[in-house]
């Protein structure tokens, strides 16, 4: 049987408190605002190049909805004017909202939302007649950093306020910060706190050492630029066996060579041309996974749920997620299958 190419399909799921809620009966609710960017916040992200031209816009976004009311998985739906960046501009504001999260059976699910985002009429002419913030403006501002290192579960439960945890309270705090050379945070402001009086600036702000932002690609030196996050406190994550880490996303993927070369030899004698295995896995230092068991493969007994072990090597999550949770020290459930294309026929040379 000749290999002509193989399709992995992977997919998440995350362990963590929520999954393991009973359902409780309660009226279903949407999601609802409680909190949104101000006008400094705005300014903040204004882009350069609108800036440069004297124009304003607007930017209409998609969001998921956590069960914490952390806004992730943001994409642009459109913008106006297009091409000047107030789209990216609107994505990048979305650590400063924070939502009631919609409910279905008395529980919090995640849910859907659009945002309409207006950069108009905020009171100050833009372009280089905006007072006393051009400096600001101009900026380089990483509003969606991609983060090599980052505080793991343990770190993050370890600085949950006292107050807060003797309470049962859940919060979130969004901090401000500039960048070495080194790309280490600095000079760290709180930009948001709900609730406020328990803490939660000051403990997201303790964990700003733990973070570092992974290279940019571009090359570019990243010191005086400035960039955020989010840290979400939920109380299920003071349980050392709830180990609730959000939806992070891939940073590194299996080659389709990685994959072809670990096809199970007795499954190609054979034609079989698909299997779907399940493991469950740690999350290690940068995103590794590891420490994975094969829950469950089909068909058994050819080979694929130690194929699919070889292969969680190559995996490697983002240590920290939109909704301001970690991932290092938590567990999600990997969900693998294989298929193999049926091989196309072959077209008889000319003359045979």
């Amino acid at each position: 049987m000749r290999l002509t190419a193989l399709a992995l399909f992977v997919a998440l799921a995350f362990s963590g408190a929520a999954a393991a809620q009973t359902p409780a009966t309660g009226p279903d609710v949407s999601a609802d605002w409680l909190r949104q960017p101000t006008r400094s916040q705005l300014m903040a992200v204004f882009p350069t190049k609108a800036l440069d031209k004297g124009m304003d816009g607007e930017a209409t976004i998609g969001c998921k909805v956590s069960i914490q009311g952390a806004l992730f998985e943001c994409v642009v739906l459109s913008e106006k004017p297009a091409e000047l960046g107030f789209g990216q501009a609107a994505i990048a504001l979305t650590p400063q909202f924070l939502m009631k999260p919609a409910m279905k059976d008395g529980q919090p699910v995640v849910s859907g939302v659009r945002i309409p985002i207006s950069f108009k009429g905020l009171g100050t002419t833009t372009g280089s007649f905006l007072p006393g913030t051009r400096n600001l403006m101009t900026r380089r501002f990483m509003g969606r950093p991609l983060w090599a290192d980052a505080p793991s579960h343990a770190q993050t439960a370890a600085a949950y306020p006292e107050k807060a945890a003797a309470e049962g309270i859940g919060g979130s705090a969004t901090i401000r910060c500039a960048l070495t050379e080194d790309r280490r945070l600095k000079s760290c402001a709180t930009l948001s706190e709900t609730p406020r009086g328990y803490g939660f600036a000051k403990a997201a702000r303790d964990l700003s050492g733990q973070f570092e932002l992974a290279p940019p690609s571009d090359g570019v030196n990243l010191r005086g630029a400035e960039t955020q996050y989010m840290v979400t406190f939920a109380p299920e994550m003071l349980d050392p066996e709830k180990r609730v880490i959000g939806k992070p996303h891939w940073t590194q993927l299996p080659s389709a060579g990685d994959v072809v070369d670990g096809y199970p030899a007795e499954a190609r004698i054979k034609g079989v041309s698909g299997a779907r295995v399940l493991m469950n896995c740690a999350v290690g230092t940068g995103g590794a996974v590891q420490d994975c068991q094969v829950t469950s493969e089909a068909p058994a007994g050819l080979g694929f749920g130690q194929a699919a072990l070889a292969l969680a090597a190559h995996f490697r999550l983002s240590v920290w997620t939109d909704e301001g949770l970690p991932t290092v020290g938590g567990r999600i459930t990997l969900p693998i299958r294989y298929e193999l294309p049926p091989e196309a026929p072959t077209t008889p040379e000319p003359g045979s």
